[in-house]
């Protein structure tokens, strides 16, 4: 039995498939997981996984076959490449705690639980901290701008809310766009004054993207 799978694997290593090691690498991420950047790590291994045309690998949708499966052996190689991806992806202290799992979506789902949504109360009370406190200061506008966007981002990811009413959630958004327009004007330097008083005296206040654009 055990060189019968053998032979499975080796002709899997053998075949001219898309599966061959050697045309895949070692790391599809430069960032490294650590105890305070899931989100930016699992979003870029994410990109890295699927551009490999493995995703289905870390979702769940590409469950082992049984060992008698003649696909057996290229699930193995394959979903192996994108356990070694996970690894070599996260810091030295987290290694040791996913080694052991048995396939790529048991590490994802592992490190999921323990760095993405199970901090997300205290990870949104951190993230709107920042957003409130974060002001132009010597950056350009654009910059400035680029910031509290990727902040905006972040704490939408983490904001997990079950929307029973569409009005509600609309009128939710509609509030949240506001808010965030408030606080990018509020964060220019004073010499954007002029600029924020007349948009404030609209009749309508514009969305963020139209007062950024301004």
């Amino acid at each position: 039995m055990a060189e019968e799978m053998t032979c499975k694997i080796d002709a899997a290593f053998d075949s001219g498939s898309h599966t061959k090691s050697e045309n895949l690498p070692v790391q599809v991420t430069s960032i490294r997981l650590n105890k305070d950047n899931y989100l930016s790590w699992s979003a870029a291994l994410e990109i890295g996984i699927t551009s490999r045309g493995r995703l289905p690998y870390i979702t769940g949708e590409k469950p082992a076959p049984s060992k008698t499966d003649p696909q057996w052996a290229t699930w193995a190689l394959e979903d192996s490449q994108v356990k070694v991806w996970i690894i070599s992806s996260v810091s030295a202290d987290i290694q040791p705690l996913i080694l052991r799992k048995s396939t790529a979506y048991d590490m994802w789902t592992v490190l999921a639980r323990m760095y993405g949504r199970k901090k997300r109360v205290l990870r949104t009370y951190q993230i709107k901290r920042g957003i409130y406190s974060l002001k132009q200061g010597d950056l350009s506008v654009a910059s400035f701008f680029a910031a509290l966007k990727t902040k905006w981002e972040e704490l939408d990811y983490h904001v997990n809310d079950d929307w029973h009413c569409g009005s509600d959630h609309a009128l939710y958004w509609e509030k949240e766009w506001m808010d965030q327009t408030f606080i990018f004007l509020g964060g220019l330097r004073d010499e954007f004054e002029s600029i924020r008083s007349q948009i404030l005296n609209c009749d309508e206040i514009p969305g963020i993207e139209e007062v950024y654009a301004r």
